[in-house]
């Protein structure tokens, strides 16, 4: 039986030791994700024999315990996917895998024939951005976004200012997500959202009371000295980062374009890729991260054991 332990912020350099090299630049595999999400996912660690296992506590049932892909030399991979079923199996569980890349996804079922079902899930698809294209938004495609880009440095020339996240602006970062939040909550209605919003609160907190023992980056920006805008992520490896957070004031024109801007230039520049994340099924969500052009998407699959006949 796999012997695992809950989240804790020192597992941080062994996680990302496995999460770095074999983590394929998925957000579900970064160790903020992990620790800042714990209300909702319950991640649990075990390391054994060269390989990193996780398991979503949360979200297991009555008759299925759910994990995810277990990072390490995908040479040895049947052991440790034999390790997961073995250790279901002793809890008298099925398993269930969750948000698996297309090529985890294949290894399970190719090692296992007939062993388990696999379904797509669009709505947790990761958008892959090349940074160096977001930053000079090159040709017509960008053209629109470079011109109101313009426009805001032109209007609050002499009145903005960008600045890299540091200890002062953490509790400004609080404020200011907490008013955004209240406006939220007032002007949407759908019940799922609203979770997302309870949910996404929940995780900022402690984004914001552990930010730099998490390895987080990212920029404020001000007008007339007033935050109007932050966001923030992670390196997942050496070529990608992660943007996990990100809230601007809706009422300053172009406010999200010039942070998302600022945020590539000030923070991710040394990094091949930007992970925007999921859409979640948000319809405006997935048209916003469309229409920056994504590189690629990485499908996400759910894997589970069939049922015994």
């Amino acid at each position: 039986m796999l012997d695992f332990q809950p989240v804790d912020l020192s597992m941080k350099e062994l996680v990302d030791s496995y999460t770095f090299k074999y983590g394929e630049g998925s957000c579900q595999h970064s160790f903020v994700s992990s620790f800042c999400l714990n209300h909702k996912y319950g991640d649990m660690f075990c390391e054994h024999d060269g390989f990193l296992y996780t398991l979503r506590s949360r979200l297991c049932t009555d008759d299925e315990r759910v994990y995810l892909f277990p990072h390490g030399d995908r040479s040895r991979i049947r052991s440790a996917i034999q390790n997961v079923i073995d250790d279901a199996h002793e809890h008298n569980m099925r398993v269930r895998f969750e948000t698996l890349t297309e090529s985890a996804k294949n290894l399970v079922c190719e090692l296992f024939p007939g062993k388990f079902t696999a379904e797509a899930n669009r709505d947790y698809s990761e958008y892959f951005y090349r940074t160096e294209e977001l930053i000079n938004l090159p040709g017509h495609t960008f053209e629109s976004k470079r011109r109101e880009i313009r426009k805001f440095f032109k209007d609050y020339e002499g009145r903005y200012e960008v600045l890299r996240i540091s200890p002062e602006h953490i509790d400004m970062i609080r404020d200011f997500h907490k008013k955004w939040i209240e406006g939220k909550t007032h002007s949407v209605h759908d019940i799922s959202y609203q979770q997302g919003l309870v949910n996404d609160k929940d995780s900022l907190q402690l984004e914001l009371n552990h930010f730099f023992e998490l390895g987080l980056d990212g920029i404020v920006i001000f007008i007339d000295g007033v935050l109007c805008g932050y966001v923030f992520g992670a390196p997942l490896n050496n070529e990608c980062f992660d943007g996990i957070a990100e809230k601007g004031n809706a009422d300053i024109p172009h406010i999200y374009k010039v942070i998302l801007y600022e945020f590539l230039r000030n923070c991710c520049s040394g990094y091949k890729y930007l992970n925007m994340e999921e859409d979640l099924g948000v319809e405006g969500i997935r048209n916003m991260k469309m229409m920056y052009k994504p590189e690629f998407l990485t499908d996400k699959f759910l894997v589970y054991e069939n049922e015994k006949k």
